[in-house]
């Protein structure tokens, strides 16, 4: 059996109230590791009853209070390197995840990267991922060339491309990248490596809470998307918005 360690990442909310954690709790299967990290801005205590259940719920369940709002390129990196597992699992705090998610994430074998098409919640339509400028509609390897994108929620990473990124002595996600950019960062360098020798799939689904298509864009979410925006140019060289947005 594969080792799983998944981080989750909550803001803004209690434990009870994350879709995320409420999923976790229904799990017929127990994660090796689980960490959540509660990103602010109003702290949370270990003793609550839904943790202190969910800590039961799984085999190692860990928790970290940073309500100072670590860079969530930061918190991915730290989760990463610091266990040794075959797979690694990022979650926000708003997924439903299903059975069909959980029992391929349970029986996943000489795949690489997985990207869960993401359906919204709102409207109940795809919105990632995207090859090429186009959605990827079939449940499937993903074996076509070029541009390659999806969001980091309920992306599942093997330890195999952990290896790979170290061994160019780059990080797994830009630490650079605080928020919006973070996802698109490590797309890019995926991108740039070349994805012949891995094994990509996106057999999964996952209904999830997109900002994009609920219009729920925070003045300060606004000005970090444009700090990642002006970063991406700096640091990756692109020069159109097209590019940008792998459109």
């Amino acid at each position: 059996m594969k080792t799983i360690a998944m981080v989750v990442i909550l803001y803004g909310k209690r434990f009870e109230e994350s879709k995320t954690l409420q999923s976790l709790m229904r799990f017929s299967h127990q994660l090796d590791q689980l960490l959540i990290v509660n990103n602010g801005p109003e702290s949370l205590d270990s003793h609550d009853p839904f943790f202190m259940a969910l800590s039961k719920k799984h085999k190692h369940v860990e928790f970290e209070n940073q309500i100072q709002n670590k860079p969530l390129s930061w918190i991915y990196n730290d989760f990463i390197n610091s266990i040794d597992s075959d797979y690694y699992v990022l979650f926000d705090d708003d997924t439903e995840i299903n059975l069909d998610y959980e029992s391929y994430l349970f029986q996943m074998d000489n795949i690489d990267l997985e990207l869960p098409k993401i359906i919204s919640i709102l409207d109940k339509k795809q919105y990632y991922p995207i090859l090429n400028g186009k959605l990827v509609l079939e449940k499937g390897l993903i074996e076509s060339k070029g541009k390659l994108f999806s969001i980091g929620s309920g992306l599942i990473i093997s330890n195999k491309i952990k290896i790979i990124f170290l061994s160019l002595n780059q990080e797994v996600f830009d630490s650079r990248f605080a928020l919006y950019g973070v996802d698109l960062s490590f797309f890019r360098r995926l991108n740039k490596i070349g994805r012949e020798n891995l094994s990509i799939s996106s057999k999964t689904d996952l209904s999830h809470s997109l900002s994009r298509v609920e219009g729920k864009i925070d003045q300060w979410r606004a000005r970090e998307r444009l700090y990642d925006e002006a970063l991406t140019i700096r640091y990756y060289k692109i020069l159109n918005l097209c590019e940008l947005y792998f459109c």
